[in-house]
């Protein structure tokens, strides 16, 4: 049980510095594209997906109208609507070209990813930077050991999916406060055991 220990605390520990660095000003416009958008559309891959899809429903819960790109029900995106993208590399190639797509049709793009630079970002109009390890190592791979910030026990994307995830369900408390609602509020639009 040390190694889970000890991996859950460097998650942790990680995930918090990760999430003090993020640049505020970006989540402020996120916040407002979700909330002035009619509909909130969320694209990942993989675990960056089940990411995705925990935010969506804590929005659904929150009474906002939101749609997973993939869904069978999913309906086509308008200039009304914001695109949530994941990814961590920003390279992956169904997210970028869902935002390349929401773009071209006039959606707000809001890119979650660890490169502000990549294809997903230079396509986002926000940019939320989760500065973590994804499945493309850091490009400074020697010093990011040197400093304890590398570990095989967090393979590929694992930090950067924690982090996300911390991040995202902290963006819903503050969407909790400003929207005034409490638990109850979002027990009433959850599905019933």
């Amino acid at each position: 049980m040390e190694y889970l220990k000890k991996t859950v605390e460097g998650i942790a520990k990680h995930a918090l510095e990760v999430i003090g660095r993020i640049d505020f000003e970006q989540v402020e416009q996120m916040i407002q594209c979700i909330t002035e958008s009619n509909s909130t559309f969320i694209v990942g891959s993989g675990r960056s997906e089940l990411v995705g899809k925990a935010f969506a429903m804590r929005l659904m819960h929150l009474g906002f109208t939101v749609h997973v790109v993939g869904d069978v029900t999913t309906p086509a995106l308008t200039q009304e609507d914001c695109l949530i993208a994941i990814s961590g590399s920003g390279e992956t190639k169904t997210i970028t070209l869902a935002a390349e797509t929401a773009s071209e049709v006039g959606t707000k793009v809001i890119g979650i990813t660890t490169d502000p630079q990549s294809t997903l970002g230079k396509n986002s109009d926000v940019v939320v930077n989760i500065d973590s390890k994804s499945k493309v190592p850091w490009k400074y791979y020697t010093s990011h050991v040197l400093k304890g910030n590398y570990d095989d026990l967090t393979p590929m994307g694992t930090l950067f999916e924690d982090s996300s995830h911390l991040f995202l369900d902290g963006l819903i408390a503050e969407f909790m406060v400003r929207l005034n609602k409490k638990e109850d509020d979002l027990q009433r639009l959850h599905a019933r055991d």
